[in-house]
């Protein structure tokens, strides 16, 4: 077991700055790294929130794609299928479409491609993350089965894309059948990369399994992209997550063209506009849809950031940067019973890492603070997010000193 475990740790510092970047640099994982070695202060709360969530995913057995498929659809097991929560059958038209009900979810709506996928996304991030950061060959073996069970192996393979993802029953076949989550649904893939690029950096994953898991995300980016892929229409949230996709998957699948399209693909679009006052000329949009809006904006500056291309300070069509619609969001991001409705499509507590990301990206200690105290779930993500901020504050404070 010793002997294991230094194999593990040689190949991992082999192999620690040859991957790519997607949410988390080199100049960022090795310090951190370091840090949870020589146990800084600054780790322990966080440390401790990943290990336990990364001995409870041991426990996994492992989903698929394939265990659970919709009834009297005519689709192949491998396709991922999911169904709109908030449409509902139609009383007037019982043969039509479902129509929406705005907060009230179907519990008849079929979710177990979706459930199945957003707990292996977990996993593989908290597995993935832990392999690397402690130093431990379990949870890089068990990242890598849970990984080759859901995208390599040919009886339970996803295939690489979403196209029946947040469908609604009754509608047309095309854009109608795919409004709601759609695209959007495939966001926890973002951080299942993250998981697979520390686990990369573990030198425990197989280099033909690897290989061919990065090639699912360049078929998967083929399917995101247009014209070929979701059509060009969608609008509001499924778009700006799109785009934010693609830019994910192309860092992990080593796209540096497809990156690139995507980074000036986003200069010239204009950001959400800040609510308007009360009394204003015209209603504000909805503080959640800006809100997950801005999330997927913060994420895709991110990952911009990690290539070295600065997105965050990009303005929008009103003249402002993304501070402006953060700014404008701060209250109501600092208030929980903002996000009680709509919670699967919407902005979830989880996504107050925008603040951690923008505060980093725009080196405002401010939005560090507020991250700091909103209300949060103690999971492996936000685990690592705090580790991210405690060595930016380190360096920080290092610099003045």
């Amino acid at each position: 077991m010793r002997r294991l475990a230094i194999i593990f740790a040689l190949a991992s510092f082999a192999r620690g700055a040859d991957t790519p970047a997607t949410l988390v640099s080199g100049d960022e994982a090795e310090p951190i790294h370091s840090a949870v070695i020589r146990q800084e202060a600054w780790t322990q709360d966080p440390v401790r929130r990943l290990r336990l969530e990364a001995d409870r995913r041991l426990k996994d057995s492992g989903w698929t794609v394939t265990a659970d498929r919709p009834k009297g659809i005519d689709l192949d097991p491998h396709e991922y299928f999911s169904e709109s929560p908030y449409y509902w059958p139609d009383a007037a038209n019982p043969a039509g479409a479902y129509v929406r009900r705005s907060g009230l979810a179907n519990p008849s709506a079929f979710s177990a491609n979706r459930s199945a996928f957003d707990s292996m996304c977990d996993a593989v991030l908290t597995l993935g993350t832990a392999a690397y950061l402690l130093d431990d060959s379990r949870y890089a073996q068990h990242a890598a089965h849970l990984i080759q069970t859901w995208f390599i192996a040919p009886k339970t393979r996803m295939d690489p894309n979403m196209e029946h993802a947040g469908t609604v029953p009754g509608a047309r076949v095309g854009a109608d059948a795919l409004m709601g989550s759609g695209v959007s649904e495939g966001r926890p893939l973002i951080l299942a990369i993250q998981g697979m690029e520390f686990l990369a950096k573990t030198g425990a994953w197989d280099p033909k399994e690897e290989a061919a898991t990065r090639k699912w995300f360049d078929d998967y980016l083929r399917w995101l992209t247009p014209p070929s892929g979701p059509t060009a229409g969608r609008r509001g949230d499924n778009s700006i997550w799109r785009v934010t996709l693609e830019a994910a998957a192309a860092s992990f699948a080593e796209d540096a063209v497809a990156q690139n399209r995507v980074f000036g693909s986003y200069r010239g679009r204009g950001l959400p506009r800040p609510p308007r006052a009360a009394g204003g000329p015209a209603p504000s949009p909805p503080a959640q849809l800006l809100a997950t809006n801005l999330e997927a904006r913060a994420t895709l500056c991110r990952i911009a950031q990690m290539h070295g291309v600065d997105l965050w300070n990009v303005p929008t069509r009103s003249g402002g940067a993304i501070s402006a619609s953060i700014n404008a969001l701060e209250t109501s991001l600092a208030d929980p019973k903002q996000w009680t409705k709509e919670q699967t499509s919407g902005f979830e507590s989880d996504g107050v890492y925008l603040l951690a990301f923008a505060g980093m990206g725009l080196n405002n200690p401010g939005y560090v603070a507020e991250f700091r105290k909103l209300e949060r779930p103690d999971d492996a993500w936000l685990s690592l997010v705090d580790l991210l901020v405690g060595r930016w504050e380190a360096a920080a404070h290092q610099t003045r000193h």
